[in-house]
């Protein structure tokens, strides 16, 4: 939200409230918000490791059905940022299984995505 355009992530993929693994998001192939994504080439999504791992998946479902490309996130390229060391997803009332089964790496598309660290701190 601090960059010049930027959304939270509810806001501008329209992630329902209440996630599950099958979700989706809540825009159409002929919205507004399809043809911002058919325009993008980037998107760089912040503090990832906060969020369950059903809601990039739901995007993830959701580009590639709006775009028309089984490829991840329908071809777009996506950086997550984030320390996945240090903060894990919120599960009210979860038990430490509950809380690791929702973190981004048990998700599968972990296992597509490419490791970036941070060498230098800014």
């Amino acid at each position: 939200m601090l960059l010049i355009g930027g959304r939270t992530v509810y806001f501008q993929f329209k992630v329902p409230i209440i996630i599950h693994e099958s979700s989706i998001c809540g825009f159409k192939k002929n919205s507004l918000e399809a043809e911002l994504f058919k325009a993008a080439d980037l998107i760089i999504w912040d503090e990832v490791p906060m969020q369950h791992r059903y809601i990039p998946e739901a995007v993830d479902r959701t580009l590639q059905d709006v775009l028309g490309n089984q490829k991840p996130f329908g071809g777009i390229s996506v950086v997550f940022g984030g320390d996945f060391q240090q903060i894990l997803p919120v599960i009210v009332k979860g038990s430490r299984s509950q809380i690791i089964g929702a973190c981004l790496q048990e998700s599968n598309l972990w296992q597509i995505l490419k490791i970036l660290p941070l060498k230098t701190n800014m």
